[in-house]
């Protein structure tokens, strides 16, 4: 994973911390939310069945930080879902960046038309980017032999633009642009798939359908749990207060 620095010009999904060799991934200093902060997330237009679905995974992430959320059928959340059923995909702002958006306007989005798999990996990796991360796969340090041509001709047959596959795959983030830990995770849940038809050479990258290790451990990095007396004391507190 990958942390941007920074720079007005480096684009989003970040968030920054200490690194080690035990540690992947990439994200953005300025992007992360406060330490300890209680998010509250709104269900936007969502089934009880779509929450539920929805809620489960993102609560993967929630052992790996020290946030607590609170989920709403609000549309003030500081966090905004909503349901789209008519795309198989999503997005999402990244980090504090919703802040920028007023509610009731949603800060991310679920497309619903897929199966449940599917649905379950988009709510991680959309929240991962909630949290402040960015793409895997535009990792410094990638080893991915890219077709770019196959990856713009893919992108115009979805009625899209060159520059939006530059920002989405192709451009690699460099090392004045941020931070990231020195080693490349391609088992990353922010990590797209990658078919033979978007490579030159190399074996193609299934689509990962659940959190690695590795993203488990970075987002640790970028939310320490506080482990002094008072620390404890004040998560018990918390997540008292969020679950009742």
């Amino acid at each position: 994973m990958t942390l941007n620095i920074p720079p007005a010009a480096a684009p989003a999904h970040y968030a920054y911390t200490p690194l080690s060799r035990h540690k992947r991934g990439v994200a953005t200093p300025n992007k992360i939310w406060p330490q300890h902060s209680v998010l509250t997330i709104s269900m936007l237009n969502m089934t009880q069945e779509q929450k539920h679905l929805v809620k489960h995974n993102i609560n993967k992430w929630a052992p790996h930080t020290n946030l607590y959320f609170k989920f709403t059928d609000s549309p003030n959340g500081d966090i905004r879902i909503a349901a789209d059923n008519n795309a198989s995909a999503g997005w999402s702002t990244v980090g504090t960046d919703a802040r920028d958006v007023k509610p009731p306007k949603p800060t991310m989005s679920i497309g619903f038309n897929s199966s449940p798999t599917r649905i379950a990996a988009t709510v991680q990796h959309e929240f991962g980017h909630a949290l402040g991360l960015k793409h895997e796969h535009q990792h410094p340090d990638r080893t991915l032999d890219l077709n770019r041509q196959n990856i713009y001709d893919e992108y115009e047959s979805r009625g899209k633009f060159s520059y939006e596959a530059d920002n989405d795959i192709i451009r690699k983030f460099s090392r004045t642009q941020v931070q990231a830990t020195p080693d490349y995770d391609d088992k990353s849940i922010m990590h797209y798939g990658f078919p033979a038809s978007r490579l030159n050479s190399g074996a193609p990258i299934p689509r990962n359908v659940e959190m690695s290790e590795d993203d488990k451990k970075f987002m640790q990095s970028l939310y320490p749990e506080d482990k002094s007396p008072a620390g404890k004391l004040l998560n018990s507190v918390i997540r008292a207060m969020t679950n009742s």
